[in-house]
């Protein structure tokens, strides 16, 4: 039997609402599915910002632990001896310096660098018998002890200590945990004291005189430890920071992370409050004017860590410090030198500055720092 046309009709016409009944339906499950999607997305933006704005902050508030990491960032630097000894590095020596914390009990073990003035290297690299020990002692070269920034490790900076070499003999280390330096409670105190010990080190083992440099960080560890020693009857000959900031409070406000929260209204009560309060004060202002050594400042224009205007507040301090007859120097890199924060070393100039502050009238070498 042959379907009529009318019958045939009526099943196109039940087929097409039975479509349009799936199309609706399939309309209503996608704004569904999207509703829902977009509630998800929601609350896990919500689920991130609170745990980066609310519960992150309380984290740094409350844990001693995390305070040190933020402080003195050192995960996943070099930390075995060998790297350190067998580094590709012209005429230096390798070695641990036991200094003891402040109980005075607890003993540690600094990794430090001993590297040659160039003119005395040249000797060394063809005496396999060379005694660092005695070139040290009976040196005509002035002594600088570096101070790193956090972050990195002593080799971080053998770019630097070419230049360096030329006019010293450069001494540079880690700062416990750090690299391969024994662990230990990192605070500001804890550290300036290992510090105090090196340097103390350093004085027994020559009579030249000693500068120390400090580079960001590093900077306010040098100059609180140049404040300690001169406290304790140790004359430094000189001060050099490098993209220093005026205090650890300050920094916390401009630093590239710091800005991140800096604008919370809680930031002051879960972050700055809290780290000051466990003793990661790095006061570079306060110490500064209480140095008696002369100061020399550098600092880059686009430096994007420490803004510049630091480094003009601590000249500004420095040379309106009383009770001492000791020189400041401040030096500015312009903007499109591009030096930032790392790279004020690279300047054609510098050994120049370095030169006029030590007032040394040495024989210009031609240096090239790559």
């Amino acid at each position: 039997m042959v379907p009529s046309r009318s019958s045939a009709y009526i099943a196109v016409e039940k087929r097409q609402s039975g479509d349009m009944r799936n199309n609706l339906f399939k309309k209503e499950h996608r704004k569904l599915f999207m509703f829902w999607l977009i509630i998800l997305l929601v609350c896990l933006v919500l689920a991130v910002l609170i745990i980066l704005f609310i519960v992150l902050p309380l984290v740094v508030k409350y844990s001693f632990s995390i305070q040190q990491k933020i402080v003195f960032t050192h995960g996943g630097l070099p930390n075995m001896p060998s790297y350190f000894t067998e580094y590709y590095f012209p005429a230096y020596r390798n070695l641990y310096v036991p200094v003891l914390d402040l109980d005075r009990i607890t003993k540690h073990v600094l990794g430090v660098w001993h590297i040659l003035p160039v003119e005395t290297a040249f000797v060394a690299l063809n005496d396999t018998n060379f005694d660092f020990d005695k070139a040290l002692a009976d040196t005509k070269y002035d002594v600088i002890m570096y101070f790193h920034g956090t972050g990195e490790a002593r080799s971080d900076s053998s770019r630097k200590y070419q230049l360096l070499s030329y006019y010293f003999h450069v001494i540079a280390f880690d700062y416990r945990s750090y690299a391969d330096s024994s662990k230990g409670t990192l605070t500001e105190a804890r550290v300036v004291n290992d510090c105090k010990q090196l340097y103390s080190w350093i004085r027994n083992k020559t009579q030249a005189n000693i500068y120390v440099w400090g580079q960001s960080l590093g900077s306010s560890l040098a100059a609180n430890t140049v404040l300690q020693v001169e406290k304790d009857g140790l004359q430094p000959k000189g001060l050099i920071l490098e993209s220093a900031f005026t205090s650890f409070e300050d920094e916390l406000y401009v630093h590239p992370y710091g800005k991140i929260f800096a604008w919370l209204p809680w930031f002051y009560v879960t972050v700055v409050k809290p780290l000051r309060e466990n003793g990661f004060i790095f006061d570079t202002s306060s110490y500064l004017k209480k140095i008696k050594c002369s100061v020399m400042i550098l600092h880059a224009q686009d430096d994007s860590v420490v803004p510049y205007r630091f480094g003009r507040k601590l000249y500004e301090i420095s040379s309106n410090r009383t009770g001492t007859a000791a020189t400041s120097i401040y030096h500015e890199f312009d903007a499109s030198l591009e030096y930032n924060h790392y790279f004020i070393y690279q300047d054609p100039f510098l050994k120049y500055y370095i030169m006029q502050f030590i007032g040394k009238n040495i024989s210009l070498v031609p240096v090239k720092v790559l």
